[in-house]
């Protein structure tokens, strides 16, 4: 019995340092973790390379034997009887992998492996004593399973937001493919009037990371041009998980635990809006994975002022900015926070906080201007330029903003996918474009601008399947907003300056979407990529809320508790599930 407790604590003690390791360096693994996907994939299921196959099958056996072990150590088995258990694994694993032929089977496989590594891993390994841990990561693990199918299924010039084409050396190239191709064949910044180069008015910053990755796998690592433009598909994919774990450690900041944590988490790992985000080259990715830690580090100043924790803020603002200008909102948020702070401490450490705010703004100020700034001083460009969008029948000029704002007519949502203007052979206009902002980022949040029936031409039971995605999500939406009105009003682990920092950014953001859509009147400024981190928003003060619940002992509160989590894993589900079929496109 002595040695079974023995036992038991030095396995408790190795997954807390192995638990500790990985919260320590989270985002680092996370990297490593993508990077591991270039070799196999680079990027897409089509470049599935020779030690693919190999390799996940060495993953599954090592985790499946690892698993074995330490259940018979548990359960006081002699190791030996974990060798035929082992064998047994590996027999099934060789079973199912000898059907992998076509692009298809070889997407299905990475899917099922994934899930059955993270569920093998969670059930070999789990603890009491450790569930939070363990939960969380089955949720990560499962979720980047996902997101890596979606990346795969997804070529750079599809479903993409203005990527155009990945240019010659001789040419600069319109759309962020090209601004990379620009930058890796130019090794500088275009030096010119760039408003007439569609998307060359953004910060470089992540398309410099793009053109410095596509060396990397090209030039050092001689892939051919075309896997290592498709693998540069791996870096939103990082980004995506980094907002996930930002997000995961914001709840933690929360101390919510249980379903109070695992909702929330479960809404954001797999929201439609953070699958597809991983596949985006543009630089929305980048750009809201920065902001979010600036969130997470604004939160952890406001709790201990520290220069360490401004200089990080700084610095995510800063490079946030670079990668998209649009990061300046957060400065409204942000400064609320400062602003606070300060006047609590005036009278003991205002030399210490005004020092604070000048180290911010001499590190802020830079990172995130001096793009703007030049183009100001060189050609007159204004600071807030957004680049003009032409003529096209996605216009919806002819319906005032008032109009637009307050229609709610149910035929705008009898069909779910965003509807756009179109014309038939005979070119008669067909159908009309999406003019509300509010339901069209419902339905963009979830299939974004490009998914819709034609996806699921051959498997049209699909169509049924996003019906109810689509109003199981504006549910939970709903149900999120509800709560960012009553938590904010109750008391709870948060304070209020906690509470009006989320709720300040939450409006912010929504304001600044309904605006950009009042001055640029075309459907695709309706779009929730501006607007991302309201999930997360949303989803931390329903786990507020559900932290309230959890004190009441009442039948009600249990039911609220328990439907709350039964509806987000449902969501989770047929997101992965739809998000699946997309990837499979027409293989």
């Amino acid at each position: 019995m002595e040695k079974s407790l023995t036992e038991n604590n030095r396995a408790d003690t190795v997954i807390s340092k192995v638990f500790g390791f990985l919260s320590a360096h989270s985002y680092i693994m996370a990297f490593l973790i993508c990077v591991i996907t270039v070799p196999m994939f680079y990027g897409a299921v089509e470049f599935t390379s020779g030690i693919a196959v190999p390799l996940i099958f060495v993953a599954y056996c090592i985790s499946a034997a690892l698993a074995i072990v330490i259940q018979c150590r548990k359960h006081g088995f002699d190791l030996r009887v974990a060798v035929p258990f082992t064998i047994s694994a590996a027999g099934f694993g060789v079973f199912g992998l000898s059907y992998v032929e076509n692009d298809a089977q070889k997407l299905t496989m990475v899917l099922v492996a994934g899930i059955i590594i993270s569920l093998v891993l969670y059930f070999g390994l789990f603890t009491k004593k450790f569930k939070r841990q363990f939960n969380a990561l089955l949720i990560f693990g499962i979720s980047f399973t996902v997101k890596l199918c979606y990346v795969l299924g997804t070529s750079v010039y599809e479903r993409q937001h203005d990527v155009n084409w990945f240019g010659s050396p001789d040419e600069a190239a319109p759309g962020h493919l090209g601004y990379m191709s620009y930058l890796l064949y130019n090794h500088k910044l275009y030096d010119g009037d760039y408003t007439g180069i569609s998307q060359y008015c953004h910060p470089p910053l992540h398309h410099a990371i793009g053109a410095l990755w596509i060396k990397l796998i090209n030039g050092i690592f001689g892939v051919d041009m075309d896997r290592a433009v498709e693998s540069v598909q791996v870096l939103p994919m990082f980004y995506s998980m980094t907002i996930i774990i930002t997000a995961y450690k914001i709840f933690r900041h929360f101390k919510l635990d249980g379903k109070s944590l695992y909702v929330p988490l479960i809404i954001t790992a797999f929201h439609p809006c953070f699958i597809f985000l991983g596949s985006l080259v543009n630089n929305d990715a980048l750009a809201w994975a920065l902001s979010m830690g600036a969130v997470l580090l604004t939160l952890k100043w406001y709790s201990e002022p520290t220069m360490k924790n401004i200089i990080g803020i700084a610095f995510c603002v800063g490079l946030g900015m670079m990668a998209k200008l649009s990061a300046a909102l957060l400065a409204f948020p942000i400064a609320f926070v400062f602003l606070v702070v300060f006047f609590r401490n005036f009278k003991d450490s205002w030399k210490k906080l005004i020092g604070q705010f000048s180290v911010f703004g001499a590190i802020c100020a830079p990172l995130g201007m001096w793009f703007p700034v030049r183009g100001l001083i060189r050609w007159g460009i204004p600071l807030t330029y957004v680049q003009e969008l032409p003529e096209m029948p996605q216009s919806i000029k002819g319906i005032t903003f008032w109009e637009r704002i307050t229609d709610f007519s149910f035929k705008q949502v009898r069909n779910v996918y965003e509807n756009w203007l179109w014309f038939d052979e005979n070119d008669i206009p067909q159908g009309f474009n999406e003019h509300n902002p509010l339901i069209a980022i419902l339905k963009n949040s979830i299939f974004s601008e490009f998914i819709n029936g034609n996806n699921f031409a051959a498997r049209q039971y699909m169509d049924k399947v996003a019906v109810v995605l689509f109003w199981l999500a504006t549910a939970i939406a709903a149900a999120a907003f509800v709560s960012i009105i009553v938590g904010t009003i109750r008391k709870g682990t948060a304070d209020k300056v906690q509470k009006m920092f989320f709720v300040i950014f939450y409006f912010v953001l929504v304001g600044n979407l309904y605006l950009l859509s009042k001055n640029y009147a075309f459907v695709c400024s309706m779009n929730f990529r501006y607007i991302m981190p309201t999930v997360i928003i949303g989803a931390l003060f329903l786990g507020f809320v559900l932290q309230n619940t959890e004190k009441n002992g009442k039948a009600v509160a249990k039911v609220l508790k328990t439907g709350t989590f039964a509806a987000s894993v449902v969501f989770a589900v047929i997101s992965s599930y739809l998000y699946f079929i997309v990837a499979m496109g027409e293989r």
